[in-house]
């Protein structure tokens, strides 16, 4: 577990990892801090009169430029499937590719991460203590904390 004082350097941490879709459960085993320390370091960042706090908001804004990314995919391929063959070129083409892969990337990064929440939760049914679990996560699973 994290000691006391950690949370200038962790909690930075937690909030990228719950911005890139990591669940609370999983960035206490990852960082080894309690669920309860992050509900609080969280909820810290809760302005009065606000809906949303920071970690909710960098999550949107995250998840938001995903969407942008495919909805220009979507986008660059249609206006090239209405381009004549001659007229498409190869920097029209490559970034159709580019783009293409980092969704691709992302979209296995997601998949990735929810299989490894659903082994975290088997395994820590099954007993396992937090070292073997960051053990399953960074070895098997290939995901690092």
């Amino acid at each position: 577990m994290a000691t006391k004082g950690d949370k200038a350097v962790l909690a930075p941490q937690a909030q990228r990892l719950y911005a890139d879709g990591y669940s609370l459960s999983s960035i206490a085993g990852q960082l080894g801090v309690s669920l309860t320390s992050l509900a609080r370091w969280k909820a810290e960042t809760l302005t009065p009169g606000q809906t949303m706090d920071e970690w909710d908001r960098a999550r949107s804004q995250k998840r938001g430029n995903i969407q942008r990314l495919r909805d220009l995919f979507e986008d660059q391929l249609a206006y090239l499937e209405n381009q004549h063959a001659s007229e498409r070129t190869a920097p029209m083409m490559d970034t159709l590719s580019k783009v293409g892969a980092l969704l691709e990337r992302w979209d296995k990064m997601e998949k990735a991460q929810r299989v490894a929440d659903d082994v975290v939760r088997e395994v820590k049914k099954a007993g396992l203590t937090d070292e073997t679990v960051n053990v399953i996560r960074s070895q098997i699973l290939g995901i690092s904390a």
